[in-house]
């Protein structure tokens, strides 16, 4: 592991923060390629047209509350390792963000930042899930330098030996283990590719960013798996499911039910209602 890249002067580069920026530049700016294409593609009066200013707007605060929702899930999921610590919970630079937090609080900014600029928040969300997606692939190469999040041992040939958390002895190494950041990324790469395609063809507003919800769901239930009793702890021992899997299992029937009503919104109600209106 490599947390630390290189340093300037006495100030020490870490993997982790230095993936973290350029996974969202990255993301920030696929999102803004996209807005200028359909700018110059969609028809005046379209929810899609939004200019690549306001999503970097979004982009540059949004991080900031993505962040902060993603390290106060973190804590609060394990707030016994800070208990005697509080001040602890403020070094992100060691690693610890729960993306779910991250996504959750980024989706209840983005509905207020529509609101705000009267924009349509489906339209917004199409855009940024693509873009979430792969700054989250790159994200998580961070955290695999960093070493933290690995999964339970394992022999497959590209098992790797991690810091061990769970031991006081920094230089105490974990059996070789599944290295569940790359399956992370893997995962991330293809979400990206494929909604990037979807992003091109005819769809309805709101499709992809519903689909992104249920494969981010989908994704992180199976990787807890490989984390589950290792770097995560059971909720329900009996079941073999962590709190990771309840929220994952919430967020993909969340999803697949946003997109029945965005494919389908003569028979959605409330939802479905919304989503027509985005379209004026």
């Amino acid at each position: 592991m490599r947390p630390t890249l290189f340093t300037i002067g006495s100030f020490p580069v870490h993997a982790y923060g230095l993936l973290l920026v350029i996974g969202f530049l990255t993301g920030l700016q696929y999102a803004r390629k996209v807005c200028e294409r359909r700018i110059a593609t969609e028809p005046e009066g379209s929810s899609r047209r939004i200019h690549p200013d306001s999503i970097f707007d979004l982009g540059i605060s949004g991080l900031l509350f993505g962040i902060l929702g993603a390290r106060l899930l973190f804590v609060l999921l394990d707030w016994g390792s800070y208990r005697k610590h509080p001040m602890d919970a403020l070094k992100l630079w060691e690693g610890g963000l729960s993306l779910h937090g991250g996504m959750i609080a980024g989706i209840l900014y983005l509905i207020w930042f529509c609101r705000k600029r009267k924009l349509s928040f489906l339209a917004v969300g199409d855009i940024c899930a693509p873009a979430w997606a792969i700054a989250y692939a790159i994200g998580r190469v961070g955290c695999f330098l960093n070493g933290c999040c690995y999964g339970s041992p394992c022999n497959y040939p590209w098992a790797v030996r991690f810091h061990d958390e769970n031991s006081s002895g920094p230089t105490i190494l974990t059996p070789p283990s599944h290295p569940t950041q790359l399956y992370a990324t893997l995962f991330n790469v293809i979400f990206f590719f494929w909604l990037a395609r979807w992003e091109r063809k005819g769809n309805r507003v709101g499709e992809l960013f519903y689909a992104y919800i249920s494969m981010y769901g989908f994704y992180r239930f199976v990787v807890e798996i490989f984390r589950a009793g290792t770097t995560s702890t059971y909720l329900i021992p009996r079941l073999h499911l962590t709190d990771t899997h309840i929220i994952s299992i919430f967020m993909v029937v969340a999803g697949l039910i946003g997109l029945k009503a965005v494919r389908h919104p003569a028979k959605s109600t409330a939802v479905g209602n919304h989503v027509n209106a985005s379209h004026v």
